[in-house]
């Protein structure tokens, strides 16, 4: 598995640190090939800091990228404590840092983990991917047993944590973007999914 590799922007650096998913949404690209830009994206062991660190130089050094990503073929808030702890070496060459994520971290951790991401992460890009709660379940067939919280938890809740911290994201995280998979929903959907995320205080929208 590549810890780190480019895609699009030679200034970007995206970073693959997990597998794990708390959706299994059958239109994410990780269920459709192994990799993107070259990169093998599937399969191994998790990172610690000094893989991701030699993993970040074999691709050039920190002052050759403008913005570093935590994404790849998984949900990176599973690996909070490697996010928090590289944020200072990444930012070392005057990259930005952004986090692309589901918004599930309050279920993964069991904690509100808003305020140590908003000490790691300069923006965050969160898959609303649905106009509402049914349609969400129907496309990102949430997976209860991705978290262990030790409380019982139900496929609605994850839609409300993704709602949660969309609407709480602004006031830890200065750049907060809502983004649906286009050629999933109806140009309706689409529009009420946008009309919603600027219900909840955020303006800026991506279709993908």
């Amino acid at each position: 598995m590549d810890y780190a590799y480019r895609y699009g922007d030679p200034r970007r650096l995206y970073l693959n640190v997990t597998n794990r998913c708390t959706n299994r949404c059958p239109f994410c690209v990780r269920c459709h090939r192994r990799g993107l830009g070259g990169a093998t994206l599937w399969g191994g062991m998790e990172p610690d800091l000094d893989l991701l660190l030699d993993s970040v130089q074999a691709c050039g050094g920190l002052s050759d990228f403008d913005e570093f990503i935590w994404c790849g073929f998984g949900e990176p808030t599973y690996q909070l404590d490697l996010i928090c702890k590289a944020a200072d070496r990444l930012r070392g060459g005057g990259a930005t840092i952004r986090l692309n994520t589901n918004g599930h971290c309050r279920l993964i951790h069991d904690r509100d983990i808003l305020p140590e991401l908003a000490e790691a992460v300069d923006s965050v890009s969160v898959s609303l991917n649905a106009p509402n709660i049914s349609r969400y379940l129907e496309l990102c067939l949430p997976d209860p047993d991705s978290v262990s919280t030790g409380a019982l938890v139900e496929p609605e809740d994850f839609w409300k944590a993704t709602i949660d911290f969309l609407s709480r994201a602004p006031e830890y995280i200065g750049g907060v973007q809502a983004s649906v998979v286009g050629f999933v929903l109806s140009a309706d959907e689409i529009m009420e999914s946008r009309s919603l995320a600027q219900s909840l205080g955020i303006e800026r929208f991506r279709v993908r």
